[in-house]
């Protein structure tokens, strides 16, 4: 899943709880959950498999993805008391695909191995995403869940 819709849950999940503890563990569950859908991903091949352009247009829409979806994030919290709770969300929810990227320049980490095999063995199998329609109208239909959610704080 791409990193908007991660932000957005996290969000929600730190707006309804209150405590750190429990934003943590639900944020980071809420992870794992949201990758068993169909989705969209950024690659069709293995980050360790690109070349250096490669590279920097995947990071170059990591950023991007990343800075729209706490832009909408900001400007959905600004009248929001709880905004901490909020943004550690969904940094916390986010913050499992970081990893990945780390493989990349260190691809003989074995814990980062490891972390890489277990967060691909979550992901929903699918194919041809970029054909298929539902991973486009299932991740819209989570984000806006999320949105709703933050709203109805």
């Amino acid at each position: 899943m791409i990193i908007f819709p991660h932000l957005l849950i996290g969000a929600a999940i730190g707006l309804k709880f209150h405590n750190p503890w429990a934003i943590f563990i639900l944020a980071l569950a809420s992870h794992f959950i949201a990758d068993r859908i169909p989705h969209w991903e950024y690659l069709s091949k293995k980050l360790k498999d690109l070349n250096k352009k490669e590279l920097f247009v995947f990071l170059l829409k990591v950023a991007i993805d990343s800075l729209l979806g706490l832009l909408l994030l900001f400007c959905l919290l600004k009248e929001q008391n709880s905004w901490p709770y909020a943004i550690f969300g969904a940094f916390i929810s986010a913050l499992p695909d970081f990893p990945l990227l780390l493989v990349r320049f260190f691809p003989r980490v074995k814990w980062l191995i490891y972390y890489q095999k277990f967060h691909e063995a979550n992901h929903l199998k699918q194919k041809n995403t970029k054909k298929n329609i539902l991973p486009m109208i299932s991740e819209l239909t989570v984000a806006a869940l999320a949105i709703l959610a933050i709203g109805l704080k």
